[in-house]
């Protein structure tokens, strides 16, 4: 193993922690990979295993077709649609997959998260979030189905169930989901003083979205 990939393990494990220590995970949901780079081979988390137990040595080896290389786990249940999201757009780096509560309470209610804070704006470049249709989870139709109403958008809702963000890094993946359940946590507790908040003004948007490019900071694929 290089020292690389070492430090990819490492970073892993502490992005899994950490979603745990936000409240965007519990115990052993969610999942979340990282591509070795230069390779098609990808880190991902095992399937089953609650974070507080989890250690680098526990992430499982996969190529971009699925096949399990190494690892004593399984890998995550939802291990095909990390594999397409890399075979897919193979400028990803990372994927992550939360849990969060407040995001899960506004899209099973039937509603959705307007572009109402910057930073939502900012990592996802004034895209939002897609929905998919329902459709049970962990099967090669589920990723194909999710990824397809993603299209060009970063992240992916999927109702009762949680989100999927890519970036060009794990880091950029995870910074999307914290940003999600930010603007769904504001947008709920606006509703629930009896207020009902709107997406920012479309220039200001525009602006924002222009202004994160120029200074090479949106983290777009």
């Amino acid at each position: 193993m290089t020292a690389h990939e070492e430090s990819l393990r490492a970073a892993l494990v502490d992005v899994a922690r950490h979603a745990e220590t936000l409240g965007l995970v519990l115990n052993a949901q969610g999942n979340f990979s990282a591509r070795v780079p230069g390779t098609d081979r990808l880190l991902i988390t095992p399937s089953g295993l609650p974070y507080r137990r989890l250690r680098p040595e526990d992430l499982v080896v996969v190529d971009t077709g699925g096949n399990k290389l190494a690892g004593e786990h399984e890998p995550s249940t939802e291990v095909d649609i990390h594999c397409l999201a890399y075979r897919r757009y193979p400028q990803v780096g990372g994927c992550a997959h939360v849990e969060p509560p407040y995001l899960n309470a506004v899209y099973l209610t039937g509603g959705e998260i307007p572009n109402l804070l910057g930073n939502y704006v900012y990592l996802f470049e004034g895209r939002g979030l897609a929905v998919a249709p329902p459709i049970k989870s962990g099967s090669r139709e589920f990723a194909e189905t999710s990824l397809d109403a993603m299209g060009d958008c970063l992240g992916v809702v999927w109702r009762n169930h949680g989100v999927f963000c890519v970036g060009p890094d794990l880091d950029a993946a995870f910074d999307r989901c914290v940003a999600a359940e930010q603007a769904a946590r504001v947008y709920s507790l606006a509703r629930a003083l009896g207020e009902h908040p709107e997406a920012l003004p479309a220039d200001v948007q525009a602006e924002m979205v222009e202004t994160v490019r120029r200074l090479g900071l949106s983290r777009a694929l």
